[in-house]
């Protein structure tokens, strides 16, 4: 075999473990993830607002997630109206419908920035740094003062 064929053969060897790397690891990390204890260890975080765990009915009308799809789901939001903090913990179904949710969390942000800008100022400030997080089929979204926390918590899940 010429010097060419063995850098191609081990090239494309390489190529392929990689890709076996990459395909597994994401999936089965997400599964293996306890989206429950995460949103339990965020909750215990000092100075949080009282947070309302939604229904399956409100996460499909009101954001538009297949709720029964997902294997694990824990969506909340602020009990206070005047505040916009929003914690989502989605384990998607499949790939494609975490690419959703993920776009879909990124449209969240963006439509309570634009809600808040000109009246609350200061719930605009805490949408603006909110943060949209993904592990294999597992998507998160932390809209809060303690966003980074929550992200720390949520990345660390999967470590």
């Amino acid at each position: 075999m010429g010097r060419i064929h063995k850098r191609l053969w081990a090239f494309a060897l390489a190529a392929a473990m990689l890709a076996a790397l990459c395909g597994c690891g994401g999936t089965d990390k997400a599964a293996q993830a306890d989206l429950q204890a995460v949103y339990d260890e965020i909750e215990a975080l000092p100075d949080q607002p009282e947070m309302i765990v939604l229904e399956e009915k409100r996460i499909n009308s009101y954001y538009g997630i297949d709720a029964a799809a997902c294997p694990q789901i824990h969506m909340a939001v602020s009990g206070d109206g005047l505040r916009v903090d929003e914690i989502w913990l989605i384990e998607a179904g499949s790939d494609e419908d975490a690419e959703a949710i993920e776009t879909n969390a990124q449209s969240r942000i963006e439509r309570l920035c634009a809600e808040t800008e000109n009246y609350l100022p200061d719930q605009y400030a805490v949408a603006k740094e909110g943060k949209v997080l993904r592990q294999g089929r597992c998507v998160a979204l932390f809209i809060s003062p303690q966003a980074e926390a929550m992200a720390e918590i949520f990345e660390k899940a999967f470590a």
